[in-house]
């Protein structure tokens, strides 16, 4: 596992949505502001959209807009994307 750290910007609260007629429930979600430093210096920022067990939505509520640090896994064909655990 990995710490993934920057700025709380956004929380999506789970939701239900319909797919050929079967209701599909979809994971909480947190929008996390991340800036890294290239190999020549340069700081550049990239927004992630993690998604989190249920139980460890109410741990970030009162964060928005705050540094916060979430354990993360990886997912990755060509491009990696983050999921919380």
């Amino acid at each position: 596992m990995f710490t993934l750290t920057g700025t709380l910007l956004n929380i999506i609260e789970k939701s239900k949505y319909k797919k050929d007629n079967i209701e599909v429930d979809t994971k909480s979600k947190l929008q996390i502001l991340v800036e890294t430093a290239r190999a020549n210096g340069a700081k550049v920022k990239e927004l992630h959209t993690i998604s989190i067990p249920d139980e460890k939505i109410n741990m970030y509520k009162d964060k928005l807009g705050k540094e916060v640090s979430i354990e993360v896994g990886i997912l990755s064909k060509e491009k990696v994307n983050f999921y919380g655990v």
